[in-house]
C-alpha cells in the first residue's frame, strides 16, 4: 500500500517539490493525477477547464512530424481548428444553397479568427526560442522527431509541454537528459512560468530554486512543508529529534 487517507490540494501558481526514497510513490501519484492509473478508492478532482501537462521519465508514445511542426501542433486545439477549417472550406465549395453558404462563411470566419487568436497566444517564435534553449540547433527544426535519440526525444517532449503552457505542469526528473546550459535555461524559463508545478528531481539545487512547498513521503505517511528543499530538511531534522525524544520518554 502506497497511500492511505491522503488528502491534499494544489493551488494556482504553487511550485511543489515531491521528495522521498525510491519506490515511495512519487511517480505513481503523478500518474494518478493525469489518469494513467486509477486509485483503489477515493477521488482526484481537477477544476473544469484546467490544462495539465505531464512529462514522464520515459517517452513511450510515437512522436511524429518534423521537430518544429511537432512542437507547433502540440497545442491540442490547433489541429482541431485546422481540421474544422478544411471541412468547412470543402462544404462551402460543395454547397449551392446561398443561405447555407452564408452560414458556412460566417463559421469559416469564426474559425479563422480562432486560429489567429491561437497563433497570438502560441506564436512560432516562442516554439523556436524553447527549442534553442533546450539545446536544439536551427538545423534540427526540420529533422523528423522519430529520428532523434531517446534523450533528445525527451527534450522534444519537454519543449512541447513548455510551449503549451498548461495550468498545471507535472515534471518527473526533467533534468535527466539535459546538459548544464539547458538546465540553466530551463531554470530561468520555469521561474517565469505562471502556472502551478509539481516537480520530482534528484538535483537538489534545482529542486531548491524551483519550489515553495514540499510534499514528502515519510515512514509515518505523507507530510507537508512550506518553503523549499532546504527548509524541508531543517524542519524534518527537528521532527526527527522530537520523535526520538518522544520515543525515549515512552521507553522510560
Amino acid at each position: 500500500e502506497l497511500f492511505n487517507k491522503v488528502n491534499f490540494s494544489i493551488e494556482q501558481g504553487q511550485k511543489i517539490g515531491l521528495v522521498g526514497p525510491n519506490g515511495s510513490g512519487k511517480t505513481t501519484i503523478l500518474r494518478l493525477m493525469v489518469g494513467e492509473m486509477q486509485p483503489d478508492s477515493g477521488e482526484i478532482r481537477i477544476a473544469k477547464g484546467t490544462r495539465v501537462g505531464y512529462l514522464p521519465q520515459d517517452i513511450y508514445e510515437t512522436l511524429s512530424g518534423n521537430l518544429l511542426s511537432y512542437l507547433v501542433d502540440s497545442v491540442p486545439s490547433r489541429a482541431a481548428i485546422r481540421q474544422e477549417l478544411e471541412r468547412a472550406e470543402q462544404e462551402i465549395g460543395d454547397q449551392a444553397d446561398a443561405e447555407v453558404q452564408s452560414r458556412l462563411a460566417a463559421r469559416l470566419a469564426e474559425l479563422h479568427q480562432g486560429m489567429i487568436d491561437l497563433n497570438a497566444r502560441h506564436p512560432m517564435h516562442e516554439a523556436e526560442k524553447i527549442l534553442l534553449g533546450l539545446g536544439f540547433s536551427v538545423e534540427d527544426f526540420k529533422a523528423p522527431v522519430s529520428s532523434l535519440s531517446g534523450g533528445w526525444k525527451m527534450r522534444a517532449a519537454l519543449a512541447g509541454l513548455l510551449y503549451q503552457s498548461p495550468d498545471l505542469l507535472l515534471l518527473d526528473e526533467p533534468t535527466n537528459h539535459l546538459d548544464v546550459p539547458s538546465v540553466h535555461w530551463l531554470e530561468g524559463y520555469l521561474k517565469t512560468f505562471k502556472g502551478a508545478m509539481v516537480l520530482i528531481c534528484h538535483d537538489r539545487e534545482f529542486l531548491n530554486r524551483q519550489t515553495d512547498r514540499i510534499i514528502s513521503f515519510e515512514p509515518e505517511g505523507m507530510r507537508f512543508y512550506s518553503g523549499n528543499y532546504d527548509h524541508y530538511l531543517k524542519a524534518r531534522e527537528e521532527e526527527k529529534k522530537n520523535l526520538e525524544a518522544r520515543a525515549k520518554n515512552q521507553e522510560q
